[in-house]
């Protein structure tokens, strides 16, 4: 996660993020960690979905705090 925190942190509003990866806790908690920071997340179609996901996170107009990434504040 530590590594999508500072990937988020140098986007601009409007930038887009694809994460791929094959831990279905990670993907959880991707997930959970956008949802309560307010970034809009989608499914990237993928050809292999039962081992690894993709997911498309979209920087909002407003985008979240500013902290530093490595704030647990900020995204945890």
């Amino acid at each position: 996660m530590l590594i999508v925190r500072r990937c988020l942190q140098e986007l601009d509003s409007g930038d887009e993020l694809t994460v791929v990866g094959d831990y279905p806790p990670a993907e959880r908690s991707i997930r959970r960690t956008c949802y309560k920071h307010g970034y809009k997340i989608s499914d990237v179609p993928q050809c292999d979905t039962e081992t690894r996901f993709s997911l498309r996170i979209c920087v909002p107009d407003s985008a979240p705090d500013s902290a530093s990434p490595t704030d647990e504040s900020v995204i945890s």
